[in-house]
């Protein structure tokens, strides 16, 4: 009745034991049962098997004490935080400092990075055995900062190496590890879009043993398009896809299609090839690709296309070479024509094809007629 009438002081049976224990026993025994408590998850961090049912027990009656004696049905995290979670996260702190100190000094990059992504994965688990949920923000910030954030410059280090062997996996996991901490991808992004520049240089310099008037296109589009297409898988991969890896690859990509070692002579030379490679493959010929592989092989086109700076020097060029296949009639498929200016329209808009698209509608109408006109046999 007392309790009903709003008597503060008035307790039911349980929150008057509760109230009771830590009024007169709590402060006097926490010290001793956290010291229990953390060397017991001590212990099992470094593999033994512990009772993990005891040290719930332990975080529920924690929990319990933060009761708000002003109304029994309501709880706070007070005692929980103050006793227990404030200990426990130093104690972590000091654990994983020493212990990756430790184990760096004592094994490759590549094997902490494995080491690490396992205990943070461990103490996500350990959230879920015993922990209270409103330790799991406090407890994995702590890791990441200790585990990563305090050991950035030697994984950033390791970055050129794994890329140079391409270890995807342990790239995947450098990754993963750096996207915990703010800005801990930026440096390798940055090394990235170099790499990927290096390479694409690179690579044309290998085929530039001839000169740009007899460099077949095929060739050049092809070294190209080989240098994207490995690093655009790696970026899909390793790093799934992130904004910021895909821009330093269209960085990256942009500047060794417009100024490579062919382009020297002029920065026209990569448009002019690309057109020329197109020619060459909408043009009747014994070579002509099966339609399948030929509509792979211009949507590649587009690849390079879209890196190209000076897109009209393409656009003059690739005019020029429709024109004379519509004339000469050495089209090899109207529908593959039709399909590439399509692609163009997609990738610049309409007023960049409207040329192109009238002198293909213009000859298709012109055939048309000239089948109406001719006499039947």
């Amino acid at each position: 009745r007392e309790i009903d009438e709003g008597r503060k002081t008035v307790h039911d049976v349980g929150t008057l034991a509760l109230v009771s224990w830590k009024d007169s026993l709590f402060s006097h025994v926490e010290r001793h049962v956290m010291a229990a408590v953390l060397q017991l998850i001590e212990r099992q961090r470094n593999g033994e098997s512990v009772e993990t049912s005891l040290l719930r027990n332990v975080v529920e009656s924690f929990v319990s004490l933060g009761l708000d004696e002003n109304d029994s049905k309501k709880t706070t995290l007070e005692v929980y935080r103050q006793y227990f979670e404030k200990p426990f996260v130093h104690a972590t702190e000091v654990y994983y400092k020493m212990e990756s100190e430790k184990f760096l000094s004592e094994n490759s990059v590549t094997e902490y990075m494995k080491k690490a992504e396992a205990r943070l994965a461990e103490e996500e688990s350990r959230v879920q055995m015993y922990l209270h949920v409103s330790t799991h923000k406090p407890l994995i910030h702590t890791c990441e900062t200790v585990l990563v954030k305090g050991h950035t410059e030697i994984i950033w280090d390791e970055f050129q190496n794994l890329l140079n062997q391409d270890k995807q996996e342990d790239l995947y996991r450098m990754f993963s590890l750096l996207l915990r901490i703010p800005e801990g991808l930026d440096p390798l992004r940055a090394r990235f879009e170099a790499h990927v520049r290096k390479a694409g240089l690179s690579a044309i310099e290998k085929i530039a043993d001839k000169s740009a008037e007899t460099l077949e296109p095929k060739i050049y589009v092809d070294a190209l398009l080989e240098v994207h297409e490995k690093y655009n898988d790696l970026v899909l991969t390793a790093f799934r896809g992130e904004a910021g890896f895909v821009a330093s690859l269209d960085k990256a990509c942009r500047e060794f299609v417009n100024r490579n070692k062919i382009c020297k002579s002029s920065t026209s030379k990569s448009p002019e090839l690309l057109a020329r490679y197109c020619d060459s493959l909408l043009r009747k010929s014994p070579k002509n690709p099966e339609e399948e592989d030929l509509e792979e092989i211009l949507n590649s086109i587009m690849t390079v296309f879209k890196y190209v700076e000076d897109k009209d020097v393409f656009q003059k060029f690739y005019s020029k070479m429709l024109a004379k296949r519509l004339v000469n009639d050495t089209s090899a498929s109207d529908d593959a024509e039709a399909g590439m200016i399509s692609r163009l329209k997609e990738a610049c808009g309409f007023e960049y094809t409207s040329k192109l698209q009238r002198m293909f509608t213009d000859m298709s109408l012109s055939k048309e007629l000239n089948e109406q006109d001719e006499p039947e046999p």
